[in-house]
Protein backbone atom coordinates (compact mmCIF):
# COMPACT_ATOMS: atom_id res chain seq x y z
CA UNK A 1 0.00 0.00 0.00
CA UNK A 2 3.03 2.28 1.20
CA UNK A 3 4.33 2.33 -2.98
CA UNK A 4 1.40 2.37 -4.66
CA UNK A 5 0.68 5.58 -2.66
CA UNK A 6 4.00 6.73 -3.69
CA UNK A 7 3.56 6.15 -7.13
CA UNK A 8 0.51 7.89 -6.88
CA UNK A 9 2.34 10.86 -5.36
CA UNK A 10 4.72 10.86 -8.09
CA UNK A 11 1.83 10.69 -11.17
CA UNK A 12 0.53 13.35 -9.32
CA UNK A 13 3.33 15.44 -8.79
CA UNK A 14 4.50 15.01 -12.70
CA UNK A 15 1.02 15.23 -14.13
CA UNK A 16 0.65 18.45 -11.95
CA UNK A 17 3.43 20.19 -13.96
CA UNK A 18 1.91 18.87 -17.37
CA UNK A 19 -1.64 20.03 -16.60
CA UNK A 20 -2.65 22.76 -14.71
CA UNK A 21 -6.97 23.36 -13.62
CA UNK A 22 -7.25 25.98 -10.87
CA UNK A 23 -8.50 24.87 -7.38
CA UNK A 24 -11.67 25.70 -6.73
CA UNK A 25 -12.35 26.08 -2.41
CA UNK A 26 -13.90 29.47 -2.69
CA UNK A 27 -17.28 30.18 -0.92
CA UNK A 28 -20.34 29.04 -2.86
CA UNK A 29 -18.57 26.76 -5.18
CA UNK A 30 -20.00 23.19 -5.54
CA UNK A 31 -19.40 20.09 -7.31
CA UNK A 32 -21.18 16.44 -7.53
CA UNK A 33 -18.82 13.25 -6.19
CA UNK A 34 -18.57 9.98 -7.78
CA UNK A 35 -16.52 7.43 -4.83
CA UNK A 36 -15.04 5.26 -6.71
CA UNK A 37 -13.92 2.80 -4.38
CA UNK A 38 -13.55 3.42 -0.28
CA UNK A 39 -17.08 2.94 1.13
CA UNK A 40 -16.83 -0.76 1.62
CA UNK A 41 -18.82 -3.76 2.96
CA UNK A 42 -19.51 -2.56 6.21
CA UNK A 43 -19.41 -6.19 7.39
CA UNK A 44 -21.88 -8.06 5.04
CA UNK A 45 -19.58 -9.52 3.06
CA UNK A 46 -17.82 -9.59 -0.61
CA UNK A 47 -20.09 -8.43 -3.81
CA UNK A 48 -20.53 -11.47 -6.50
CA UNK A 49 -17.64 -11.63 -9.37
CA UNK A 50 -17.65 -8.70 -11.29
CA UNK A 51 -19.92 -6.76 -8.89
CA UNK A 52 -17.89 -3.74 -7.10
CA UNK A 53 -18.69 -0.78 -4.53
CA UNK A 54 -19.29 3.22 -5.92
CA UNK A 55 -21.04 6.18 -4.06
CA UNK A 56 -22.63 9.48 -5.29
CA UNK A 57 -22.60 12.74 -3.49
CA UNK A 58 -21.20 16.19 -3.39
CA UNK A 59 -19.99 19.13 -1.57
CA UNK A 60 -20.60 22.73 -1.05
CA UNK A 61 -17.74 25.47 0.03
CA UNK A 62 -19.79 27.34 3.02
CA UNK A 63 -16.46 29.57 3.38
CA UNK A 64 -13.40 29.65 1.96
CA UNK A 65 -11.54 26.68 1.89
CA UNK A 66 -14.08 24.86 4.08
CA UNK A 67 -16.80 22.38 2.16
CA UNK A 68 -19.79 20.36 3.53
CA UNK A 69 -19.90 17.13 1.81
CA UNK A 70 -22.08 14.06 1.52
CA UNK A 71 -21.94 10.25 0.22
CA UNK A 72 -24.68 8.03 -0.21
CA UNK A 73 -23.34 4.19 -0.97
CA UNK A 74 -26.13 1.53 -2.61
CA UNK A 75 -26.01 -1.59 -3.42
CA UNK A 76 -28.68 -4.05 -4.32
CA UNK A 77 -27.52 -7.47 -6.07
CA UNK A 78 -28.83 -10.99 -6.33
CA UNK A 79 -28.06 -14.81 -7.85
CA UNK A 80 -29.18 -17.52 -8.27
CA UNK A 81 -27.01 -21.03 -8.19
CA UNK A 82 -28.51 -24.29 -9.43
CA UNK A 83 -27.76 -27.17 -7.17
CA UNK A 84 -28.70 -30.70 -6.19
CA UNK A 85 -32.23 -31.05 -5.43
CA UNK A 86 -31.97 -32.83 -1.99
CA UNK A 87 -35.94 -34.19 -2.44
CA UNK A 88 -35.21 -35.87 -6.06
CA UNK A 89 -33.72 -35.86 -9.17
CA UNK A 90 -32.66 -32.57 -11.25
CA UNK A 91 -31.69 -29.68 -10.07
CA UNK A 92 -32.88 -26.93 -7.75
CA UNK A 93 -32.41 -22.98 -7.13
CA UNK A 94 -30.22 -21.86 -4.39
CA UNK A 95 -30.95 -17.92 -3.99
CA UNK A 96 -28.93 -15.84 -2.73
CA UNK A 97 -29.36 -11.50 -1.83
CA UNK A 98 -28.03 -8.78 -0.39
CA UNK A 99 -28.74 -4.86 -0.07
CA UNK A 100 -26.94 -2.11 1.52
CA UNK A 101 -27.39 1.88 2.22
CA UNK A 102 -25.09 4.41 3.78
CA UNK A 103 -25.03 7.84 4.83
CA UNK A 104 -21.62 9.28 5.19
CA UNK A 105 -21.65 13.40 5.53
CA UNK A 106 -18.87 15.61 6.32
CA UNK A 107 -16.95 18.79 6.95
CA UNK A 108 -13.58 19.43 5.13
CA UNK A 109 -11.13 22.11 5.40
CA UNK A 110 -8.30 22.97 2.94
CA UNK A 111 -5.33 24.46 3.18
CA UNK A 112 -1.88 25.05 1.58
CA UNK A 113 -3.28 25.01 -1.83
CA UNK A 114 -1.05 24.99 -4.48
CA UNK A 115 -1.65 25.70 -8.39
CA UNK A 116 -3.53 22.60 -9.12
CA UNK A 117 -2.99 20.61 -6.10
CA UNK A 118 -5.39 21.17 -3.17
CA UNK A 119 -4.30 19.36 0.35
CA UNK A 120 -7.18 18.60 3.02
CA UNK A 121 -8.29 17.26 6.28
CA UNK A 122 -12.32 17.07 7.33
CA UNK A 123 -14.05 14.59 10.12
CA UNK A 124 -17.27 12.50 8.95
CA UNK A 125 -19.72 10.24 10.40
CA UNK A 126 -21.40 7.02 8.90
CA UNK A 127 -24.67 4.91 9.60
CA UNK A 128 -25.16 2.23 7.09
CA UNK A 129 -27.79 -0.46 6.78
CA UNK A 130 -27.90 -3.44 4.96
CA UNK A 131 -28.99 -7.32 5.02
CA UNK A 132 -28.16 -10.46 2.70
CA UNK A 133 -30.56 -13.44 2.82
CA UNK A 134 -29.97 -17.12 2.04
CA UNK A 135 -32.61 -19.56 0.48
CA UNK A 136 -31.48 -22.91 -0.07
CA UNK A 137 -34.15 -25.33 -2.09
CA UNK A 138 -36.62 -27.26 0.19
CA UNK A 139 -36.48 -28.59 3.13
CA UNK A 140 -33.74 -25.96 3.40
CA UNK A 141 -34.90 -23.09 6.00
CA UNK A 142 -34.24 -19.69 4.76
CA UNK A 143 -31.45 -17.76 6.31
CA UNK A 144 -32.02 -13.80 7.23
CA UNK A 145 -28.88 -11.68 8.48
CA UNK A 146 -29.29 -7.87 9.10
CA UNK A 147 -26.65 -5.70 10.23
CA UNK A 148 -26.40 -1.43 11.46
CA UNK A 149 -23.40 -0.16 11.71
CA UNK A 150 -22.47 3.50 13.18
CA UNK A 151 -18.91 5.15 12.76
CA UNK A 152 -16.85 8.50 12.78
CA UNK A 153 -13.84 9.34 11.03
CA UNK A 154 -10.64 11.68 10.69
CA UNK A 155 -10.00 12.08 6.82
CA UNK A 156 -6.69 13.58 5.22
CA UNK A 157 -6.10 13.61 1.58
CA UNK A 158 -5.21 15.71 -1.76
CA UNK A 159 -7.45 17.21 -4.49
CA UNK A 160 -5.52 17.49 -7.54
CA UNK A 161 -7.08 19.63 -10.70
CA UNK A 162 -5.77 18.28 -14.17
CA UNK A 163 -8.49 21.10 -15.62
CA UNK A 164 -10.92 23.81 -14.74
CA UNK A 165 -13.93 22.50 -13.03
CA UNK A 166 -12.85 18.75 -12.71
CA UNK A 167 -10.60 16.68 -9.90
CA UNK A 168 -9.41 13.65 -8.59
CA UNK A 169 -8.78 13.37 -4.89
CA UNK A 170 -7.78 10.02 -3.06
CA UNK A 171 -7.68 10.45 0.98
CA UNK A 172 -6.61 7.97 3.95
CA UNK A 173 -9.35 7.67 6.99
CA UNK A 174 -8.70 6.53 10.28
CA UNK A 175 -11.33 6.21 13.09
CA UNK A 176 -13.95 3.95 14.59
CA UNK A 177 -16.95 1.65 13.67
CA UNK A 178 -19.41 0.40 15.76
CA UNK A 179 -21.59 -2.31 14.46
CA UNK A 180 -24.63 -4.98 15.39
CA UNK A 181 -26.11 -7.59 14.02
CA UNK A 182 -29.30 -10.21 14.00
CA UNK A 183 -29.58 -13.31 12.69
CA UNK A 184 -33.29 -15.59 11.56
CA UNK A 185 -33.57 -18.85 10.74
CA UNK A 186 -37.03 -20.72 10.81
CA UNK A 187 -38.60 -18.11 12.35
CA UNK A 188 -36.14 -17.85 15.30
CA UNK A 189 -34.25 -14.49 16.03
CA UNK A 190 -30.86 -14.30 17.28
CA UNK A 191 -28.70 -10.90 18.53
CA UNK A 192 -25.50 -11.19 16.96
CA UNK A 193 -22.39 -9.53 18.59
CA UNK A 194 -21.69 -6.30 18.94
CA UNK A 195 -18.38 -4.60 17.47
CA UNK A 196 -16.46 -1.62 17.64
CA UNK A 197 -13.52 -1.51 15.81
CA UNK A 198 -10.63 1.67 16.01
CA UNK A 199 -8.46 1.34 12.77
CA UNK A 200 -6.80 3.08 10.02
CA UNK A 201 -8.59 2.22 7.36
CA UNK A 202 -11.04 3.56 3.82
CA UNK A 203 -8.32 4.39 0.80
CA UNK A 204 -10.66 6.33 -0.87
CA UNK A 205 -10.78 7.21 -4.93
CA UNK A 206 -13.14 9.43 -6.52
CA UNK A 207 -13.55 12.00 -9.04
CA UNK A 208 -15.34 15.56 -9.10
CA UNK A 209 -17.37 17.77 -11.87
CA UNK A 210 -17.53 21.09 -10.18
CA UNK A 211 -20.48 23.55 -11.09
CA UNK A 212 -18.95 26.92 -10.05
CA UNK A 213 -20.60 29.18 -8.45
Amino acid sequence: MKQLLLVLLVVAVAANMAFAGSPMTNQGDKALSFTLSGLGTFGLGSAPAGGGYTGFGGKYFLSKDMALRGALGFQNWSRTTKVANPTGPGLADYKESQMWFALTPGLEWHFMTGASVSPYWGLQATVALGSMTDTPPSPGVEDKYSATMFGAALFMGAEWFPWDGVSFTGEYQVGFTSSSSKNESAGVSVDGPSTTVISIYNLSVGINVYLGN
